[in-house]
C-alpha cells in the first residue's frame, strides 16, 4: 500500500510537472495539485522551470494567497541570478491580478519586497510608480516606510538614501509619520551618522508636529553603543528619563550592554532586576550580557547566579549561548572544577559543549590525576557527534592526554 501510494504521487507530480495548469484545474484534485506544486517548486533545481511553475499558476486564488512559495520562487532564481525571470513572475503577478487586489496597498508592497528581497532596487521603486499610475490604490504612509525599508535592507545609506526619499514623499503626496523617521533614523545610523541621527530627533522635538518616541531613542543608543560614545549615550539615556518615555526591551538591553562593556557588571545586574520588576519581560541577550559581563570580570559566581535565574524566571528558553560562554571562560581561567560541572551541565540538555572548551577541561582534569571523568566528558560528548563534527573532533583527540 506505501509503495503504491509512492508511485501515485510520483506520477501525479510528473503530470503536474508536464501540465500545471491542467492538474490543478481539476476540482477534485486541487488539494493534492497545490500540494504538487509546492513540492515541484521546492525541488526544481531549473531556474526556468520554476519561473514555468509560478506563471502557470499564478492566475489561481490558491497560488496567489500562499505568500510563501512567491519567497521561495524569487529566492530559487535570485540564487541562480536570472533576475530577468524574477522581473517577469512578478510582472506577470501584478497583470493577472484581479481588480480587488490591485486596490491593496498590502498587494504592492508584497511585490515591492520581493524585488528588493533578490536586490533589484530599480525594480523594486518602479512598482510604485505603476501603482500610482494605475489611480486605483491610495497609498499611505505605509509605502513612504517600504521605500525606505528597500533602501535600508539593501545597504543603500548615502546620499541615494535621501533623494530616494525626498522624492517619494512628493510622489506618494504621503506625509511622513514616525514610523517613517524611526526608518530615517536607521539608515542615519547604518551610515554612521549617528550625531546627524541625533540632530533629527532634537529636530523633531522643537519643531516638528511628529514628536520622537522610545523606538526614536533606541535607534540612537544602538548607534551610540556600536560606535563607543559613551558619553553620549548616557545624554540619550538622560533625555529619555526627562521626556518621561518608558523603556522597552530594546531600551534595557542596550543599557544593560553598555555597562557590561564598562565592566559594571553589577549595574547591569540591577538593570536586569528593573526591567523584570517594571514588568518588561526580558529575552535571552539580556541575560546572555550579563553572563557574558561577569565571565570578562572573571566573576564566575555571579555570572552562574545569572545563568540559573535565566532558568527559573522562566521568561525565555534556555539557550545554549549562556552555557558556552560560562564553560569557556571558566576553564580558560583554570576554573576546572567548575567548568567540568557546566559541561555536564550543557551535556545533559543534549547539546555539544564547544571544542576548544572541551579540550582545555579535559587536558586540566587529567592535570589534575582525573583521568576517569575526562574520559568520560570524551565518551559523552562523541555520542553527540556525526559526520564532519566527528572528523574535526577527532583531530582534537589525537592531541589529548588521555
Amino acid at each position: 500500500m506505501a509503495m503504491a501510494a509512492y508511485v501515485s504521487r510520483i506520477s501525479r507530480l510528473y503530470t503536474f510537472q508536464q501540465n500545471p495548469i491542467r492538474t490543478f484545474s481539476s476540482s477534485s484534485t486541487s488539494l493534492s495539485s497545490f500540494r504538487d506544486l509546492k513540492s515541484a517548486i521546492k525541488s526544481e533545481q531549473d531556474p526556468l522551470k520554476v519561473a514555468n511553475l509560478f506563471e502557470s499558476s499564478i492566475s489561481i486564488p490558491t497560488f496567489r494567497r500562499y505568500r510563501p512559495l512567491f519567497t521561495l520562487s524569487v529566492h530559487k532564481l535570485s540564487r541562480s541570478k536570472r533576475f530577468d525571470l524574477i522581473d517577469r513572475i512578478l510582472s506577470k503577478s501584478i497583470t493577472v491580478s484581479p481588480s480587488s487586489q490591485l486596490a491593496s496597498e498590502g498587494f504592492w508592497l508584497r511585490i515591492v519586497m520581493l524585488y528588493s528581497q533578490a536586490g533589484m532596487v530599480d525594480n523594486a521603486l518602479q512598482v510604485f510608480d505603476e501603482m500610482l499610475q494605475r489611480k486605483n490604490c491610495k497609498a499611505t504612509e505605509k509605502s513612504l516606510c517600504g521605500v525606505l525599508s528597500v533602501m535600508l535592507d539593501n545597504k543603500i545609506y548615502d546620499e541615494k538614501f535621501n533623494q530616494t526619499y525626498e522624492a517619494f514623499v512628493k510622489k506618494l503626496g504621503v506625509s511622513p509619520g514616525i514610523k517613517s523617521f524611526n526608518l530615517i533614523l536607521k539608515g542615519y545610523v547604518k551610515g554612521g551618522r549617528v550625531d546627524d541621527a541625533w540632530a533629527l530627533v532634537n529636530e523633531m522635538e522643537s519643531k516638528g508636529n511628529v514628536k520622537p518616541d522610545i523606538d526614536s531613542y533606541n535607534v540612537l543608543l544602538g548607534g551610540y553603543l556600536d560606535s563607543g560614545k559613551k558619553s553620549a549615550f548616557d545624554m540619550v539615556v538622560k533625555q529619555v528619563v526627562e521626556k518621561g518615555l518608558e523603556p522597552n526591551l530594546v531600551t534595557y538591553n542596550h543599557r544593560i550592554m553598555r555597562y557590561c562593556k564598562s565592566k559594571e557588571c553589577v549595574r547591569a545586574k540591577k538593570l536586569l532586576d528593573e526591567m523584570i520588576s517594571k514588568g518588561v519581560k526580558p529575552d535571552s541577550s539580556s541575560y546572555n550580557a550579563v553572563i557574558f559581563g561577569f565571565c570578562k570580570v572573571g566573576d564566575f559566581d555571579s555570572a552562574r547566579k545569572v545563568l540559573e535565574k535565566m532558568v527559573s524566571d522562566g521568561y525565555v528558553k534556555t539557550t545554549s549561548f549562556g552555557y558556552y560562554t560560562l564553560m569557556k571562560h571558566m576553564v580558560e581561567e583554570g576554573e576546572i572544577d567548575g567548568g567540568l560541572k557546566i559541561c555536564k551541565d550543557i551535556i545533559q540538555k543534549k547539546w555539544v559543549p564547544p571544542f576548544e572548551a572541551t579540550k582545555i577541561l579535559v587536558n586540566g582534569l587529567v592535570k589534575d590525576s582525573k583521568a576517569d571523568e575526562a574520559k568520560e566528558i570524551v565518551g559523552n560528548l562523541k555520542k553527540r557527534l556525526r559526520g564532519s563534527a566527528l572528523e574535526s573532533w577527532g583531530k582534537i583527540e589525537a592531541s589529548l592526554h588521555i
